[in-house]
């Protein structure tokens, strides 16, 4: 007698949308190339290694093009420069929204608000090293990987725009 498995069709579906995954750990939207109007962009993230000796994370990936018509990938040899997040780096806290946390600014000795050049009460985000609060973020739960990656993205892209925006 040859067995088989009798695999429900909800169950099915599930193996399905697993052996269809993309491999790669999330694809990211960016901002146009402002050369290549008519594809859009992302960030398509290939590897990422955590070394919690040194510490530091790098992230590799590759710039993707897809026709905004088509939907097509182009393939493209835009630039990628380096993706690295070392014991250097500083991050903002944020709150449970992911939103920036900012406190007010007092003089040390009086504790009274030091005010900005228009007489306002200054505030500043709270920094924390960032290799620290990326691993901190992941392993309590309190942000989804895809998430954690699209806000360091959007700082990485500000930062190296114009080197991903080089054209070879």
């Amino acid at each position: 007698m040859k067995e088989k498995l009798l695999i429900p069709e909800q169950v099915q579906q599930l193996l399905n949308e697993i052996n269809t995954t993309d491999l790669n750990l999330g694809e990211i939207q960016i901002a146009e190339h402002p050369l290549l109007p008519s594809f859009n962009r992302f960030i398509r993230i290939n590897k990422m290694v955590v070394d919690t000796e040194l510490p530091r994370t790098y992230l590799f990936y590759q710039q993707v093009l897809r026709d905004k018509e088509t939907n097509e990938i182009e393939p493209s040899n835009l630039p990628t420069p380096e993706w690295l997040i070392g014991e250097e780096e500083w991050s903002s806290l944020r709150d449970e929204n992911f939103n920036r946390i900012f406190v007010p600014v007092v003089d040390e000795e009086t504790q009274n608000p030091v005010l900005d050049e228009e007489r306002n009460p200054k505030t500043s985000v709270i920094k924390v090293n960032t290799h620290h609060y990326m691993l901190w973020l992941v392993k309590n739960n309190k942000i989804g990987f895809l998430d954690l990656l699209k806000s360091y993205l959007q700082e990485f892209v500000e930062f190296k725009s114009n080197e991903l925006n080089r054209l070879s």
